[in-house]
């Protein structure tokens, strides 16, 4: 079994998963990830993030968020 690492949204890789361990920001961003259904505990898939907006998966929502946003949403992913 692999190790768990915490590394920011935007690092991963298209096709990875991983579940949100904190947000880095203010009490607006906490928000407005939120009301996106972005939460601690939510598990993401990044379906595109090479460059410009990092698109994810967050249940059967799709979501395209900004580089500044991925960075700030910190998730747990397991180490191969």
């Amino acid at each position: 079994m692999g190790q768990t690492t915490c590394r920011p949204l935007s690092s991963l890789a298209q096709g990875r998963r991983g579940t949100v361990a904190y947000l880095v920001g203010g009490r607006a961003f906490q928000q407005r990830m939120v009301s996106m259904g972005i939460r601690v505990g939510t598990e993401l898939e990044v379906l595109r993030g090479s460059s410009g907006p990092v698109l994810v998966g967050v249940g059967e929502s799709r979501l395209a968020l900004g580089r500044g946003m991925a960075e700030k949403i910190m998730v747990n992913v397991d180490t191969e």
